[in-house]
């Protein structure tokens, strides 16, 4: 058992810094051509011939499959505090690229984040632990989560700058959050070779949502910064898991006030560094106070012609 323990907290160290790297990486491609933009079904064929949005997709999808990989030896409690620590590559490797430092309430609204969703997770998941989903339990929780989408999506294609990242953002959390309670579904169901309990029809559910899942978090890497589209992303998750748990299966029952008052307490507290990181930008060195940010007035300085 701590063979397996090791080897899962080592495919979600992995899978944390892979998912942060390839965040990054794909929210530069997409804002070079769709800064603030709506992604188009045009603008995301484009980026399928973008190189670095490849190499940012690919390192998203093995990153997740090693998430999901450390789910099948161990339980969400343990994992899901790992995987806070995408947050912190995506910030620190944006500033690197930069060339800019981060400041102090950079550093604490990060710290915030962290802190607030490995809190909550550790506490939630350890008092509702997901042991089998009836076929019309699986129904309803599907039927949740399309609706769920639907409202983010909504507000995403209403709303403007950081309203539409967080949408957008937690609407592939949703779908996260719900792959992750299936996937760990499966792996107790073969576990316990009890495949009466394998979720079947959640897991089709579940990979036909994974491409609205990305179209998604392109339309938020569009709108805002890497670590602010992870952040959402990494709050989503195991907010949605959870309450999976608690609503459609009725878990909430089996934790105490206590518990249930110190994890609105870590929501409140990774809510409130998601929103105070989205407003803080890292100090530029001197020599840098002039760079241009957008790609737009990127194109407009070179449409000028060179100075004279």
């Amino acid at each position: 058992m701590g063979t397996l323990l090791w080897l899962a907290f080592v495919l979600a160290l992995a899978g944390a810094l892979l998912n942060g790297l390839g965040a990054l990486w794909q929210n530069s491609a997409v804002r070079d051509k769709q800064d603030g933009q709506l992604v188009k079904l045009g603008a995301l064929l484009d980026l399928l011939r973008n190189r670095r949005w490849l190499m940012g997709q690919s390192a998203v999808i093995v990153g997740s499959v090693l998430h999901f990989g450390a789910l099948a030896f161990a339980p969400v409690s343990v994992i899901q505090p790992i995987g806070v620590l995408a947050i912190a590559v995506t910030t620190v490797a944006s500033s690197r690229r930069e060339h800019t430092s981060l400041t102090f309430g950079s550093w604490l609204a990060l710290a915030a984040v962290v802190m607030g969703v490995g809190g909550f997770t550790s506490l939630a998941a350890t008092n509702a632990q997901v042991t089998s989903v009836s076929d019309a339990t699986a129904v309803l929780i599907v039927v949740i989560v399309g609706l769920i989408l639907m409202v983010l999506g909504l507000v995403g294609s209403i709303g403007r700058g950081l309203v539409r990242c967080l949408a957008f953002a937690a609407g592939g959390g949703v779908v996260f959050g719900f792959a992750s309670v299936v996937v760990r579904l499966a792996a107790l169901a073969v576990e316990h070779r009890n495949l009466a309990d394998f979720p079947t029809g959640s897991l089709i559910g579940a990979v036909l949502a994974i491409p609205v899942a990305i179209w998604f978090i392109q339309q938020a890497h569009a709108s805002g910064p890497p670590n602010v589209v992870v952040a959402a992303l990494t709050l989503t998750d195991p907010v949605v898991a959870i309450g999976i748990g608690y609503v459609a299966l009725g878990e909430g029952a089996k934790t105490s006030t206590i518990a249930t008052l110190s994890e609105a307490g870590c929501f409140l507290l990774a809510a409130a560094g998601i929103v105070l990181l989205s407003k803080l930008q890292p100090a530029k060195p001197p020599g840098l106070a002039e760079t241009v940010e957008g790609p737009r007035e990127r194109e407009e300085i070179r449409s000028r012609g060179p100075r004279r």
